[in-house]
Protein backbone atom coordinates (compact mmCIF):
# COMPACT_ATOMS: atom_id res chain seq x y z
CA UNK A 1 0.00 0.00 0.00
CA UNK A 2 1.15 3.52 -0.86
CA UNK A 3 0.32 6.48 1.38
CA UNK A 4 -0.14 9.61 -0.73
CA UNK A 5 -0.54 13.15 0.57
CA UNK A 6 -1.46 15.87 -1.96
CA UNK A 7 -1.44 19.53 -0.91
CA UNK A 8 -2.12 22.96 -2.40
CA UNK A 9 -3.10 26.60 -1.86
CA UNK A 10 -3.52 26.73 1.93
CA UNK A 11 -0.85 25.95 4.50
CA UNK A 12 -2.00 23.71 7.32
CA UNK A 13 0.40 23.85 10.25
CA UNK A 14 -1.49 21.13 12.12
CA UNK A 15 -1.42 18.58 9.27
CA UNK A 16 1.00 16.39 11.24
CA UNK A 17 -1.67 15.94 13.92
CA UNK A 18 -3.93 14.32 11.32
CA UNK A 19 -1.36 12.54 9.14
CA UNK A 20 1.81 11.13 10.65
CA UNK A 21 3.71 10.09 7.52
CA UNK A 22 3.44 9.39 3.81
CA UNK A 23 5.28 7.64 1.00
CA UNK A 24 4.57 10.29 -1.65
CA UNK A 25 4.10 14.02 -1.20
CA UNK A 26 2.44 15.76 -4.16
CA UNK A 27 2.31 19.55 -4.46
CA UNK A 28 -0.46 20.97 -6.64
CA UNK A 29 0.57 24.61 -6.51
CA UNK A 30 0.44 27.87 -4.55
CA UNK A 31 2.43 26.83 -1.51
CA UNK A 32 5.64 28.33 -0.14
CA UNK A 33 9.06 26.62 -0.10
CA UNK A 34 9.03 27.01 3.69
CA UNK A 35 5.82 25.04 4.01
CA UNK A 36 7.26 22.25 1.90
CA UNK A 37 10.31 22.17 4.18
CA UNK A 38 7.92 21.69 7.08
CA UNK A 39 6.07 18.87 5.27
CA UNK A 40 9.27 17.09 4.31
CA UNK A 41 10.47 17.16 7.91
CA UNK A 42 7.18 16.09 9.49
CA UNK A 43 5.73 13.62 6.98
CA UNK A 44 9.12 12.24 5.82
CA UNK A 45 7.98 11.15 2.32
CA UNK A 46 10.15 8.80 0.27
CA UNK A 47 9.56 10.87 -2.85
CA UNK A 48 8.18 14.40 -3.31
CA UNK A 49 6.81 15.78 -6.59
CA UNK A 50 5.20 19.09 -7.52
CA UNK A 51 3.84 21.39 -10.19
CA UNK A 52 3.40 25.18 -10.02
CA UNK A 53 0.33 27.25 -9.27
CA UNK A 54 -0.43 30.75 -10.49
CA UNK A 55 0.90 32.40 -7.30
CA UNK A 56 4.26 30.61 -7.19
CA UNK A 57 6.14 33.09 -9.37
CA UNK A 58 6.80 35.29 -6.33
CA UNK A 59 9.23 32.70 -4.96
CA UNK A 60 11.58 33.07 -7.94
CA UNK A 61 13.89 36.07 -8.33
CA UNK A 62 15.18 34.94 -11.74
CA UNK A 63 13.55 33.06 -14.59
CA UNK A 64 16.59 30.77 -14.71
CA UNK A 65 15.70 29.44 -11.25
CA UNK A 66 12.44 27.92 -12.52
CA UNK A 67 12.87 24.17 -12.93
CA UNK A 68 10.29 22.41 -15.07
CA UNK A 69 11.27 18.75 -14.78
CA UNK A 70 14.10 18.47 -12.32
CA UNK A 71 14.78 18.86 -8.62
CA UNK A 72 13.98 22.43 -7.66
CA UNK A 73 16.61 24.86 -6.42
CA UNK A 74 13.93 26.82 -4.57
CA UNK A 75 11.73 23.97 -3.30
CA UNK A 76 14.59 21.95 -1.87
CA UNK A 77 14.21 18.17 -2.09
CA UNK A 78 11.21 18.26 -4.42
CA UNK A 79 11.17 17.21 -8.06
CA UNK A 80 9.11 19.30 -10.48
CA UNK A 81 7.17 17.16 -12.98
CA UNK A 82 5.63 19.75 -15.30
CA UNK A 83 4.83 17.87 -18.52
CA UNK A 84 6.86 14.90 -17.31
CA UNK A 85 5.84 11.29 -16.73
CA UNK A 86 7.64 9.33 -14.05
CA UNK A 87 7.46 5.79 -12.74
CA UNK A 88 7.81 5.72 -8.94
CA UNK A 89 8.36 1.94 -8.80
CA UNK A 90 12.07 2.10 -7.98
CA UNK A 91 11.78 5.07 -5.62
CA UNK A 92 9.29 3.17 -3.46
CA UNK A 93 10.85 -0.27 -4.03
CA UNK A 94 7.54 -1.79 -5.11
CA UNK A 95 6.84 -4.54 -7.63
CA UNK A 96 4.28 -2.70 -9.78
CA UNK A 97 4.70 0.24 -12.14
CA UNK A 98 2.96 3.38 -10.90
CA UNK A 99 3.00 6.33 -13.30
CA UNK A 100 2.46 9.96 -12.32
CA UNK A 101 2.45 13.08 -14.49
CA UNK A 102 1.76 16.75 -13.87
CA UNK A 103 0.80 20.04 -15.51
CA UNK A 104 1.40 23.48 -14.01
CA UNK A 105 -0.46 26.75 -13.83
CA UNK A 106 -3.88 28.35 -13.95
CA UNK A 107 -5.86 28.83 -17.14
CA UNK A 108 -5.33 32.58 -17.34
CA UNK A 109 -3.20 35.27 -18.93
CA UNK A 110 0.36 35.41 -17.69
CA UNK A 111 3.74 33.79 -18.06
CA UNK A 112 4.27 30.05 -18.21
CA UNK A 113 4.52 27.81 -16.25
CA UNK A 114 2.43 29.71 -13.68
CA UNK A 115 -0.29 30.39 -16.24
CA UNK A 116 -1.29 28.53 -19.38
CA UNK A 117 -3.56 28.70 -22.38
CA UNK A 118 -5.55 25.88 -23.93
CA UNK A 119 -2.88 25.43 -26.61
CA UNK A 120 -0.37 24.61 -23.84
CA UNK A 121 -2.66 21.90 -22.45
CA UNK A 122 -3.08 20.61 -25.99
CA UNK A 123 0.71 20.35 -26.32
CA UNK A 124 0.75 18.39 -23.05
CA UNK A 125 -1.79 16.00 -24.56
CA UNK A 126 0.40 15.54 -27.64
CA UNK A 127 3.34 14.67 -25.39
CA UNK A 128 1.27 12.08 -23.54
CA UNK A 129 0.09 10.62 -26.84
CA UNK A 130 3.65 10.31 -28.12
CA UNK A 131 4.87 8.74 -24.88
CA UNK A 132 2.01 6.26 -24.98
CA UNK A 133 2.77 5.42 -28.63
CA UNK A 134 6.41 4.78 -27.70
CA UNK A 135 5.29 2.48 -24.84
CA UNK A 136 6.86 4.70 -22.17
CA UNK A 137 3.88 3.99 -19.93
CA UNK A 138 0.95 1.61 -19.91
CA UNK A 139 -1.53 3.55 -17.79
CA UNK A 140 -1.41 6.77 -15.82
CA UNK A 141 -2.20 6.18 -12.16
CA UNK A 142 -2.09 9.81 -11.02
CA UNK A 143 -2.23 13.22 -12.69
CA UNK A 144 -1.62 16.40 -10.70
CA UNK A 145 -2.52 19.91 -11.83
CA UNK A 146 -3.34 23.30 -10.37
CA UNK A 147 -6.38 24.12 -12.49
CA UNK A 148 -9.01 21.40 -12.66
CA UNK A 149 -9.96 19.60 -15.85
CA UNK A 150 -13.04 21.42 -17.12
CA UNK A 151 -15.32 18.43 -17.39
CA UNK A 152 -18.83 19.29 -18.55
CA UNK A 153 -21.50 19.58 -15.86
CA UNK A 154 -18.95 19.58 -13.03
CA UNK A 155 -17.36 23.05 -12.99
CA UNK A 156 -19.66 24.84 -15.44
CA UNK A 157 -21.08 27.11 -12.73
CA UNK A 158 -17.63 28.36 -11.69
CA UNK A 159 -16.26 31.66 -12.95
CA UNK A 160 -14.04 31.53 -16.03
CA UNK A 161 -10.90 31.66 -13.91
CA UNK A 162 -11.82 28.51 -11.97
CA UNK A 163 -14.01 26.35 -14.24
CA UNK A 164 -10.99 24.55 -15.62
CA UNK A 165 -9.48 23.61 -18.95
CA UNK A 166 -11.43 21.85 -21.69
CA UNK A 167 -8.16 20.44 -23.05
CA UNK A 168 -7.33 18.99 -19.64
CA UNK A 169 -10.82 17.48 -19.60
CA UNK A 170 -10.03 15.73 -22.89
CA UNK A 171 -6.86 14.33 -21.32
CA UNK A 172 -8.89 13.16 -18.33
CA UNK A 173 -11.33 11.19 -20.45
CA UNK A 174 -8.68 9.82 -22.80
CA UNK A 175 -6.26 8.58 -20.14
CA UNK A 176 -8.70 8.33 -17.25
CA UNK A 177 -6.20 8.12 -14.38
CA UNK A 178 -7.30 6.44 -11.20
CA UNK A 179 -6.70 9.77 -9.41
CA UNK A 180 -6.55 13.35 -10.65
CA UNK A 181 -5.50 15.78 -7.91
CA UNK A 182 -6.13 19.50 -8.48
CA UNK A 183 -5.98 22.73 -6.47
CA UNK A 184 -6.87 26.36 -7.25
CA UNK A 185 -10.49 26.18 -5.98
CA UNK A 186 -10.76 26.82 -2.24
CA UNK A 187 -13.56 24.85 -0.53
CA UNK A 188 -14.21 27.65 1.98
CA UNK A 189 -15.16 30.00 -0.86
CA UNK A 190 -17.82 27.76 -2.40
CA UNK A 191 -20.60 25.41 -1.33
CA UNK A 192 -20.29 23.36 -4.52
CA UNK A 193 -18.95 19.79 -4.40
CA UNK A 194 -15.28 19.55 -5.30
CA UNK A 195 -14.52 15.84 -4.87
CA UNK A 196 -15.89 13.32 -7.33
CA UNK A 197 -16.10 9.63 -8.11
CA UNK A 198 -16.44 9.49 -11.88
CA UNK A 199 -17.83 6.57 -13.88
CA UNK A 200 -16.95 6.39 -17.57
CA UNK A 201 -17.11 3.45 -19.97
CA UNK A 202 -17.15 0.89 -17.17
CA UNK A 203 -14.22 2.44 -15.31
CA UNK A 204 -13.92 4.52 -12.16
CA UNK A 205 -11.71 7.53 -11.46
CA UNK A 206 -11.43 10.01 -8.60
CA UNK A 207 -11.17 13.77 -9.12
CA UNK A 208 -9.96 15.21 -5.80
CA UNK A 209 -9.47 18.78 -4.61
CA UNK A 210 -6.25 19.18 -2.62
CA UNK A 211 -7.01 22.38 -0.67
CA UNK A 212 -5.55 22.17 1.94
CA UNK A 213 -4.73 18.45 1.56
CA UNK A 214 -5.94 14.99 0.70
CA UNK A 215 -4.63 11.69 2.05
CA UNK A 216 -5.07 8.62 -0.14
CA UNK A 217 -4.17 5.03 0.64
CA UNK A 218 -3.46 3.46 -2.74
CA UNK A 219 -3.17 -0.24 -3.56
CA UNK A 220 -0.45 -0.37 -6.22
CA UNK A 221 -1.20 -4.00 -7.05
CA UNK A 222 -4.87 -3.39 -7.81
CA UNK A 223 -4.26 0.20 -8.96
CA UNK A 224 -7.16 1.30 -6.81
CA UNK A 225 -7.99 3.54 -3.87
CA UNK A 226 -8.49 1.98 -0.44
CA UNK A 227 -9.10 5.13 1.63
CA UNK A 228 -9.48 8.88 1.15
CA UNK A 229 -9.21 11.37 3.99
CA UNK A 230 -9.37 15.15 4.10
CA UNK A 231 -9.06 17.94 6.64
CA UNK A 232 -12.24 16.86 8.42
CA UNK A 233 -11.77 13.12 8.10
CA UNK A 234 -13.58 10.95 5.56
CA UNK A 235 -14.80 12.98 2.61
CA UNK A 236 -18.06 12.83 0.72
CA UNK A 237 -17.71 12.10 -2.99
CA UNK A 238 -20.26 13.21 -5.55
CA UNK A 239 -20.84 10.47 -8.09
CA UNK A 240 -20.74 11.52 -11.74
CA UNK A 241 -21.72 9.32 -14.68
CA UNK A 242 -20.31 10.36 -18.05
Amino acid sequence: MIEIVAVSDEEKGSIHKIIKKCDILLGCGDLSPGYFDFLLNTLTPKISLMIYGNHDKKYFKKFEDINLNDFSDIYTGIKVIHNEIINIKSALNISEDVYITGFSGALSYGKKPFHFKEKDAKAFCHKLNRSKFLNRFKKLDVIISHSPPGISNIFDDMDDYHKGSKQLAKIYLKYFPKIWFYGHIHPRYTSKPLNFKIYYKGRISYLLNTVPFKYVLYDENLHDIVKIKGENGRIKLKEIYL
